[in-house]
């Protein structure tokens, strides 16, 4: 049996988004993997995990639902969909990017749930995955990379990063938290280069040095800022 129990006091809200989505879904039986979400004004935090889904109000008002219901899924949505003790509780959850309102950190997943009506809107799933992989970089502040040089940047797992300089190759690391995103490179190899490649070489590493947060864009593109908001990198997954 569902176990459902909301602390605070409601207001019925319009959720004409939610109904709809439920309403057009086609159902799978998958199970997904363990995830947090959080929202602010007013703020809240969301747990999922195979057992239970947990939703936390700032002022400390808990819900939990156990067991999970086994979500309705269609292309990039789920929803999770529930009713006990006549509350309701739907929780949907596309894989669209979004952008934390307060620190602009990005996160992979859109999320609103929506208890008796009410709407929490906010961001879900780990900054990192939105990072791990090899990118190609495409530009140097804002200066396209020269033509069949192949620079690039790869994020892995273990907080390291390492990738093509222009000519030589870097290793170095990275630390993500909920203000920001910072580079540093370890070293490189010591190849000699041609002149063009060296400058731009140079100024790529300068670059790294230079990042403060990051953006993915909706065209699958990474952008690495520095502190004052402007691109140091752009760059497209490969």
């Amino acid at each position: 049996m569902n176990s459902l129990h909301f602390l605070a006091t409601r207001t019925a809200t319009a959720s004409s988004l939610i109904a709809l989505v439920c309403l057009t879904l086609l159902a799978t039986q998958a199970q997904g993997a363990s995830w947090t979400a959080r929202g602010n004004e007013p703020g809240w935090l969301l747990e999922i995990s195979d057992e239970a889904i947990t939703f936390t109000t700032q002022e400390g008002e808990i819900l939990t639902v156990e067991p999970v219901p086994q979500p309705i899924r269609a292309e990039d949505i789920e929803v999770y969909a529930t009713s006990a003790d006549g509350d309701t509780f739907t929780l949907v959850a596309a894989n669209k990017v979004c952008s934390d309102a307060m620190s602009g950190m990005p996160h992979p997943k859109t999320v609103v749930v929506a208890i008796n009506g009410r709407a929490f809107v906010g961001c879900g799933g780990e900054p990192v995955s939105l990072l791990i992989g090899e990118w190609r970089i495409e530009e140097i502040a804002g200066q396209p990379v020269i033509a069949g040089s192949e620079t690039s940047l790869s994020f892995t797992l273990d907080g390291s990063i390492n990738g093509n300089a222009s000519c030589n190759r870097f290793f170095g690391g990275f630390t993500l938290t909920g203000e920001g995103l910072t580079l540093s490179s370890g070293g490189t190899t010591m190849m000699a280069c041609a002149a063009e490649l060296g400058e731009q070489e140079s100024r790529f590493l300068g670059a790294l040095e230079e990042v403060s947060r990051f953006e993915s864009l909706s065209d699958g593109r990474l952008r690495l800022l520095d502190v004052n908001g402007k691109a140091a990198l752009t760059a497209r997954q490969w």
